[in-house]
């Protein structure tokens, strides 16, 4: 498996431990192109990732999320936990799962004291 593999459309769903006062909104469908994506989510926050191959098990995710243009009520959190209107980047380690065309990324991002499980999913 190499990066090509992991190109195709994904619907990204997480759990977060997140108590804070504003509503995540990060879910979503997005397509991976040579290891990239861009997409907006439903509040309007701009998300540029990029997937890098480790080995056949594992993948580098590297998210910038900009809230610049989102919902008047939409931030993130920076490292600290504070609310902000700035772009964050959130960095992991995926494992990859397959069986035959059909491919599960998933791990979890701690980032300003929430751990988020993320999981993404290519049927085809």
């Amino acid at each position: 498996m190499d990066i090509q593999d992991i190109d195709g459309v994904y619907r990204i769903s997480t759990v977060s431990d997140y108590q804070g006062p504003i509503e995540k909104r990060s879910d979503g469908v997005t397509e991976v192109v040579n290891g990239q994506t861009h997409r907006t989510d439903d509040a309007g926050c701009i998300w540029t990732t990029t997937i890098k191959y480790i080995s056949e098990s594992e993948v580098e995710f590297i998210s910038v999320a900009d809230p610049s243009n989102a919902d008047p009520d939409f931030c993130l959190t920076t490292e600290g936990g504070d609310l902000t209107r700035e772009p964050v980047t959130y960095k992991t380690v995926l494992k990859v799962d397959r069986k035959g065309e059909k491919i599960r990324l998933s791990g979890q991002i701690n980032h300003g004291g929430t751990t988020t499980l993320i999981t993404m999913i290519k049927d085809q």
